[in-house]
């Protein structure tokens, strides 16, 4: 096994890892919006942040690090004049600096509020107009679309 084939591995189980997040974060944010219980929804984006903490955040911060690594040590890509390697980087960087804060803002927000709600025993206006904020499920399509974009432009290199 040669150092190019370690660092595909560990490069795809990085992504395979940034994907569940994006999925599991995306799904409990869906569902979320689609109930009108204040309590479900609460566990909902409970589940949201975790899958934000514990898969995406590690993921998306891996499979930075090692494809750049993994980038580096290729002698024959130059990331700057290469164009894909160039619109895969800027499209990571707009993952990991824009979309990924928007949804943590959101989801946070809501969590901080909820147990606050719970601590007090009663639902606040503030906290109703979290929950109903679509925000960070904005955030979440958008980085759902751009996953895919960026795997097809590493793996057919155009």
């Amino acid at each position: 096994m040669s150092e190019d084939d370690i660092f595909r591995f560990l490069t795809t189980v990085a992504a395979l890892v940034h994907a569940g997040g994006v999925a599991a974060l995306t799904l409990a944010l869906t569902r979320a919006w689609q109930t009108d219980d204040p309590l479900e929804r609460d566990v909902l984006f409970r589940s949201a942040d975790r899958a934000h903490t514990r898969l995406l955040l590690p993921g998306i911060i891996a499979t930075g690090v090692l494809g750049a690594l993994w980038g580096i040590r290729a002698d024959a890509v130059d990331p700057i004049e290469t164009g894909w390697l160039l619109a895969v980087e800027v499209l990571y960087l707009v993952s990991l600096f824009v979309l990924v804060p928007g949804m943590f803002a959101g989801v946070r927000r809501v969590r901080l509020l909820s147990l606050q709600a719970r601590k007090t025993g009663q639902l606040s206006d503030e906290l109703t107009d979290a929950l109903n904020d679509r925000g960070p499920l904005v955030f979440a399509v958008l980085m759902a679309i751009l996953l895919p974009v960026q795997v097809a432009l590493v793996t057919v290199q155009p």
